[in-house]
């Protein structure tokens, strides 16, 4: 079937009103949606009843999926609930994967070379560092920076190690990940190859 609206309930968590295409849909099955899954632990049809189970062409609002899917999402029925986390899985690696795929890597000293040669007139950054102290003081350093050649922009600066979020932010923004003091996740070694990531140690 196909997610035709989805939202977050207060007390009920995330909720979406499926439309059934093929087959029949019944309460405690296992469904997959996007990159959510989830046991249908309740079912209302469009009077706010509770049923059982939804044929063709009735939409029946659901409770139960992980989050909230798009809608025009199409979503499917799972044997059991570790098959459909094991797709999610899946699913959700090849999102990664299809993030990065098509990111060309970019050298310090390509980056450098552009700037000077003018190509370059923002640098956008992502950083991460051990304490908020360093934070600090990094934040500061490159505040004072006077380059005339470049606008320094800080995307995004927290405390802590190099996540699988820094490293897709840091591709979609075409920004330099900048690590003080911390090391990566092992989830983010595996993406991390694909941006430049500029570690120092105190």
């Amino acid at each position: 079937g196909v997610v035709v609206e989805a939202r977050m309930a207060k007390g009920r968590g995330p909720v979406a009103t499926l439309l059934v295409q093929n087959g029949t849909l019944y309460l405690n099955q296992n469904i997959i949606v996007g990159n959510n899954y989830g046991k249908i632990r309740a079912m209302l049809n469009d009077r706010g009843v509770g049923v059982t189970s939804v044929g063709p062409a009735t939409p029946v609002e659901v409770l139960g999926i992980s989050g909230i899917p798009q809608v025009g999402e199409q979503f499917f029925v799972i044997a059991d609930e570790k098959q459909a986390k094991s797709l999610i899985q899946v699913r959700v690696e090849k999102q990664k994967q299809q993030q990065v795929k098509e990111v060309k890597r970019v050298s310090l000293e390509d980056l450098h070379a552009q700037i000077t040669e003018g190509k370059i007139k923002e640098l956008k950054l992502v950083i991460k560092a051990d304490v908020q102290g360093s934070l600090e003081a990094i934040k500061d350093t490159l505040d004072k920076l006077n380059v005339s050649e470049i606008k320094i922009n800080i995307i995004h600066i927290a405390a802590g190690n190099i996540n699988t979020s820094d490293v897709i932010l840091a591709v979609a923004s075409d920004a330099l990940l900048l690590g003080f003091n911390v090391s990566a996740d092992e989830p983010a070694k595996e993406l991390i190859n694909k941006v430049d990531v500029f570690q120092t140690h105190s």
